[in-house]
């Protein structure tokens, strides 16, 4: 083992320059692989972060909404006819609504969400503070509030006192607010005055012990009319055009990775052609193609290992200066995952290396010089 590293760290002491401009490469790489995976999981979080942390089993919307909450309108004695559904243990009503607000003194786009605080469809993800318990009262996600600043809604005129913050709440990537229901009414009466009732965006509803989601969704549209339910999971997924952001990320981010993985492979894969002759050689005196090959696999392990920590390091110094609006968090599951599919992949490219070290023949070195 130890003549295996010494072969691997002896050359790449004396080919610094070219073994350093290889693992720069390799670390841009991974820093663009990070970033990309960070943002995007971080705008999709913005996205959709207020339906996909409701604390409910799933959500009914009106039959007509094509999927999209803000289109939806219910009125309020859905709730009573999605509760009596047998597979139903409990349901409540949420109300969504985009309106202009001033909040920690500036003027913003607020999305607030109407929720019963004790049932179904309560957000999670509370950072600090408490959900709202009283009229007027708010916990919001955004917005650079902090606990007891007031927030004034135009054109209700409603104001809302903030008694807590959220995390991955937000919806359309805007700051998020949520009050209670008859708050939320009262926001949406003096918003549109004259509205004969003010209906709701969605039910949410948990499911009774026992019971399969699936199939009380199904026993809702059977039994509810002029509704469409889905399980929570599918509403999130279903969101109008989350599937396209989702898509273009990941090509973004799977381009980026080919790249990494197909540089790395034919830096080496080079590297070993250029010194045929010193491996032949060293195959006529002794040398096994295992220590070989596995000297240019630690050649590898060590170019990914070191760039992958420059580009954590970067990443980490590039999420700390963005300036958003968006909550942006690189997660340790996210730098191991790309970490290790890094290696690995790299490892696999650097199989062409090592073919070309097995196909090498000892009796060559006569001559070779």
């Amino acid at each position: 083992m130890g003549v295996r590293v010494n072969l691997a760290t002896t050359e790449v002491r004396r080919a610094k320059l070219r073994f350093g401009l290889l693992t720069g490469a390799v670390a841009l790489l991974v820093f663009l692989t990070l970033l990309l995976t960070t943002l995007s999981g971080a705008l999709i979080g913005a996205l959709v972060g207020a339906l996909e942390g409701l604390r409910t089993d799933g959500l009914v919307y009106s039959e007509t909404a094509r999927d999209n909450i803000a289109a939806s309108r219910l009125p309020g004695e859905t709730v009573a006819a999605v509760a009596a559904v047998p597979g139903v243990s409990a349901a409540a009503g949420i109300g969504t609504l985009t309106t202009a607000a001033v909040a920690a003194g500036t003027p913003l786009d607020m999305q607030v969400f109407g929720v019963d605080p004790q049932g179904p469809g309560a957000p999670s993800g509370l950072s600090s503070g408490r959900l709202p318990e009283a009229s007027g009262e708010a916990a919001v996600d955004g917005g650079g509030v902090e606990i007891g600043d007031t927030i004034q809604l135009d054109p209700s005129g409603v104001e809302l006192t903030v008694v807590g913050l959220l995390r991955g709440a937000q919806f359309n990537a805007i700051p998020t607010a949520y009050t209670d229901l008859g708050t939320y009414e009262q926001i949406v009466s003096q918003s549109f005055p004259g509205l004969p009732f003010v209906p709701i965006n969605a039910v949410a509803f948990t499911v009774a012990d026992g019971s399969d989601t699936a199939t009380v969704v199904a026993a809702i549209d059977s039994a509810v009319p002029g509704v469409q339910a889905y399980a929570l999971d599918d509403a999130v997924a279903l969101i109008p055009g989350i599937d396209s952001i989702t898509q273009s990320f990941g090509i973004l981010v799977g381009l980026t990775f080919i790249i990494g993985i197909v540089v790395i492979g034919f830096f080496f894969l080079i590297l070993t052609v250029q010194k045929l002759k010193a491996f032949t050689l060293l195959r006529a005196i002794g040398t096994s193609t295992g220590r070989l090959a596995w000297s240019v696999s630690l050649q590898i392990g060590l170019v990914v290992v070191v760039a992958s920590a420059i580009a954590v390091g970067l990443v980490l110094l590039a999420v700390q200066g963005l300036n958003t609006g968006i909550p942006v968090t690189l997660e340790p599951s996210t730098i191991i995952a790309t970490v290790v599919a890094v290696l690995v992949f790299s490892l696999v490219a650097g199989l062409l290396s090592i073919r070309r070290i097995v196909r090498i023949d000892p009796s060559s070195a006569v001559g070779a010089r």
